[in-house]
């Protein structure tokens, strides 16, 4: 890094207001001014600056969804003023680090996280007319107020609403309509053709070992195959009378199934194109309220306003395959693959790139999340359960659930019992007496009593038995709890 003395803090302001006009010889002439001047309190404006230079001239290497990237970027990154020629060399010549591969803007990025780097006054003002000018579906949600976090802990997601379309009101069929014996074998017989099985085109039917995400409604089975919700990240459905979301967020692998229904009003969720603290930030279109997808609270807007501890209600997620689904629900309806967008789908069945990376290595530090200490790894599968007030969250590691079976602690003053469920997912109960073991059909709790499981709830003796009702929970990996919650216990420990 530069050990140059501090520059004059009004020419530095200056040199940073130039690169907010629409000039590119102005930015380029800004850019080597500022490197020239030595200040690292420029860094911060300069990574802005990086990522969106390095995601509109390679739109086609980083746009997303990479569903896309084939097709035209949006019309403002391809406009010849989003361009800060020598970006890159400016922040080689100010900091001490030396990222300049094809990733560098990812690289800058999860360096930074990890400084504290003062920036110059006026930063988030800065950063906020930067998105509002240059990134304008994403900084027109940004217009808003009240507002819950830093505009410097933002992040843009390669994205925006206009193109990380939510899938509204799509159609569910029965399990048997879309499924085929095994991955790669062809339609079954009496399946759809077209978009659910035609072998001229891409393959898009669900095979056994496809992930899905699982939920029941009024007695009722869905399940949604991940490499199809993945381009589209959330769905807005109306099913048997209940108005769901089931959103996604694809780096920290949260699906969680939110009720619609607030207030008076039954909203339609959208993906915002921000992330923050590497879990998205979601929004809704009847008053553009940002909300945190992680917690189901509003950061943002009309509904922090009026009702700031409002937490969106839930219902339980199960993450797994297919086969396992429709082994224990044989009359489940799954989602309609004739979605009536024309994405190859196909693209998200175990080609998942960087987001595989972010998930499985254990040494993978997400962009805008300080690195800490931790029992666990920071991409640890975990389950948690939020308390009432969405501020604190209890996690149930999976890979210990695994080793151990059943694991029981107390979850904000009550009694809990996780165990895998017939699917091989993580389900979570109201608690029974302790020490708990795991049986065949249940399990077996410190008083002798035997319990049988099923989806909704455990069950003692025979069918007039007494019952424990299950626990809606939501999936995820460690650094999203940790980050998002004023406090995260880890259930057992």
């Amino acid at each position: 890094m530069t050990t140059n003395a501090p520059a004059d803090e009004a020419d530095l302001q200056s040199l940073v207001e130039r690169l907010l006009v629409r000039d590119v010889d102005a930015h380029a002439e800004a850019v080597s001014e500022l490197a020239a001047r030595g200040d690292e309190r420029v860094v911060p404006h300069l990574i802005e600056l990086l990522v969106v230079d390095s995601i509109a001239n390679d739109w086609a290497k980083f746009g997303f969804p990479e569903v896309l990237r084939e097709r035209a970027p949006p019309r403002y990154l391809e406009l010849p003023e989003v361009r800060w020629p020598g970006v890159l060399d400016a922040l080689l010549d100010l900091a001490d680090a030396d990222f300049d591969s094809e990733y560098a803007w990812v690289e800058w990025e999860t360096w930074y996280s990890q400084q504290e780097i003062e920036p110059l006054d006026g930063f988030e003002e800065w950063k906020f007319r930067l998105y509002r000018s240059y990134l304008p579906p994403v900084g027109s949600l940004l217009d808003t107020e009240p507002r819950d976090f830093d505009m410097a802990a933002i992040r843009w997601g390669n994205c925006d609403r206009s193109f990380l379309a939510a899938l509204n009101a799509p159609d569910f069929v029965p399990g048997e309509a879309v499924a085929v014996a095994g991955a790669g074998d062809g339609p079954a017989d009496g399946a759809p053709q077209g978009a659910a099985g035609d072998t001229d085109g891409p393959e898009r039917y669900l095979a056994d070992d496809d992930t899905v995400f699982g939920f029941e409604l009024d007695g009722v089975a869905y399940a949604v195959p991940r490499w199809v919700l993945f381009p589209h990240e959330m769905l807005n459905a109306e099913l048997g009378g209940v108005p769901v979301s089931l959103t996604y967020c694809t780096l920290c692998n949260a699906p969680i199934l939110y009720d619609r229904r607030v207030d008076d009003r039954t909203l339609t969720f959208g993906n915002s194109g921000m992330l923050l603290g590497g879990n998205k930030v979601m929004y809704d279109e009847e008053t553009e309220t940002l909300w945190n997808q992680h917690v189901g609270v509003p950061i943002g807007g009309h509904y922090l306003a009026e009702d700031p501890d409002l937490l969106l209600e839930q219902f339980p997620v199960t993450q797994t395959e297919w086969g396992d689904w429709v082994a224990e629900y044989p009359d489940t309806l799954a989602l309609d693959l004739d979605t009536g967008y024309d994405y190859d789908y196909r693209h998200y069945d175990g080609d998942l790139g960087i987001f595989r990376h972010y998930w499985e290595s254990e040494e993978a530090v997400q962009p805008g999340v300080r690195v800490e200490d931790s029992e666990l790894s920071e991409t640890a599968r975990v389950y948690g359960l939020v308390s009432g007030d969405g501020r604190e969250v209890w996690v149930v590691p999976e890979s210990t659930l695994e080793d151990e079976g059943v694991l029981a602690g107390s979850v904000d003053g009550r009694d809990v019992v996780a165990v895998l469920d017939a699917t091989g997912d993580v389900a979570v109960f109201e608690g029974v007496p302790t020490p708990v073991e795991r049986t065949d059909s249940g399990l077996r709790d410190g008083e002798g009593v035997e319990w049988t499981l099923s989806r909704n709830e455990l069950r003692a003796g025979g069918d007039a038995g007494e019952t424990k009702s299950r626990i809606a929970g939501r999936h995820g990996l460690w650094f999203a709890f940790r980050t998002h919650y004023d406090a995260a216990h880890i259930l057992g420990s």
